[in-house]
């Protein structure tokens, strides 16, 4: 019942206070109507049974406010007292005539309150329910006076087969009233539901793209930054290597030379960027390219690849930022395999039909589950650097149609799924 009612209930307080605020001017009205009943002498069964009805539902409605639980014994409680409602306003309606009562149509709120607040299937049950309740005010015998106007109007003396032709249109109008007003709101309902689960999702990569626009800016100015550094530190080795140690002024040159290669390749990809130069490649091959170049600026870590296509058409339009998202997520992978004294990765390749399946298994202590599920969603502090390269790499695969997942293995490590195309089961 809890799943059946919580699938698409708001997640906050909202609920109670809109059903406390709907309950209050339900009980003014029943207030309302029996003062006027009372005022014009309107045959009532028991007046004292009335009023105790309408105290009870005071005092259910004063025990919304005082409510606190958990969401699910929340979403319970909304429908219990929704249910009373119902109840509640057919107990009244039995004590004043039934289904003759012209307040009949009141029947429809909890039905629409349900489909507000509810999934459809409930809204439905509700529904139901109703037409259950007003079944059995029609079992209420009609007042004096209604009797006595459909015999008036009735062709025959006797009036009985119009009079039941009549009940049974006011049944099947009800009914059809219910149905209808359910469907309609519910729908409606739904879909507001989604197009705002729709406006969340694209309000949060909104976020992730500012983020990384931020950090291109940042990477921007520190290749710019550090590129006269550099210049200088190379001549300064060229001085060195003259005077002292020349081994270690050597290893001291290459690694220098490396952070300008570095950071010439940071402006030739700015540059492609800004003209628009990129173009389209073929998907299978970019991937196998990139891991091929991995693997050279990582030698200490040996790779077990299963690769297969059938060269299906599926291309990248940025084979860069693919690129170097994969870096990120092969060194996280080698690291955590190093960080458990297993220097190797498995890796699986597969195409077919236009989708395409990469599989990265670490051989780490794995992860908490806690904080793999928030892997990748978000900057995560690192010891070793700034704690973006999951990030990074998530949002650039996501940005190029793709879709990274990562899971523990049953024994150590973790394996990360990289989906192209539609995801296969």
């Amino acid at each position: 019942m809890n799943a059946i009612f919580s699938r698409n209930t708001l997640h906050t307080e909202q609920p109670i206070q809109q059903l406390q605020r709907f309950r209050w001017i339900l009980i003014g009205l029943e207030l309302l109507a029996s003062l006027t009943g009372y005022l014009l002498e309107y045959p009532i069964h028991s007046w004292s049974l009335l009023c105790f009805v309408i105290a009870v539902h005071v005092f259910t409605n004063i025990s919304l406010k005082l409510w606190r639980g958990n969401k699910g014994s929340e979403q319970r409680f909304i429908a219990i007292s929704i249910l009373i409602d119902l109840f509640m306003i057919t107990a009244l309606l039995a004590m004043t005539g039934g289904a003759s009562n012209g307040f009949v149509a009141i029947l429809l709120l909890p039905v629409a309150v349900t489909a507000v607040l509810f999934s459809t299937l409930p809204s439905y049950l509700m529904a139901i329910l109703a037409i259950g309740c007003y079944s059995l005010l029609l079992q209420v015998p009609l007042t004096t006076d209604v009797h006595a106007m459909h015999q008036h109007h009735s062709a025959e003396p006797a009036g009985t087969e119009p009079f039941s032709q009549h009940i049974s249109q006011m049944w099947w109008a009800f009914s059809f009233s219910a149905f209808i007003v359910s469907w309609f709101i519910s729908a409606q309902t739904q879909r507001i539901r989604s197009t705002s689960a729709q406006l969340n999702k694209l309000q949060q990569k909104q976020l992730q793209h500012e983020q990384i626009l931020a950090v291109a800016t940042y990477a921007a100015n520190a290749a710019h930054d550090l590129a006269t550094p550099l210049q200088n530190l190379v001549l300064l080795t060229d001085e060195l290597t003259e005077q002292q140690d020349p081994e270690l002024a050597a290893d001291l040159r290459q690694q220098l030379l490396l952070c300008q290669q570095i950071v010439q390749k940071l402006r030739s990809n700015a540059q492609q960027l800004r003209k628009g130069d990129l173009q389209s490649q073929p998907l299978y091959n970019a991937i196998e390219h990139s891991i091929q170049l991995w693997l050279v600026s990582r030698p200490e870590i040996s790779m077990e690849q299963h690769f297969s296509s059938d060269q299906s058409p599926l291309t990248v339009s940025d084979s860069i930022s693919l690129a170097a998202a994969l870096f990120n997520i092969l060194d996280n992978a080698a690291d955590a395999s190093l960080a458990n004294k297993e220097p190797r990765l498995s890796l699986t390749m597969q195409q077919h039909n236009s989708q395409l399946e990469l599989q990265i298994r670490d051989y780490g202590p794995g992860l908490p589950e806690s904080e793999l599920a928030q892997l990748g969603k978000k900057p995560s502090p690192s010891e070793q650097g700034l704690g973006l390269g999951q990030f990074l790499a998530n949002v650039s695969i996501d940005s190029l149609g793709g879709k990274v997942e990562r899971q523990n293995c049953a024994d150590n490590g973790v394996l990360t799924r990289i989906y192209f195309g539609n995801k296969t089961e």
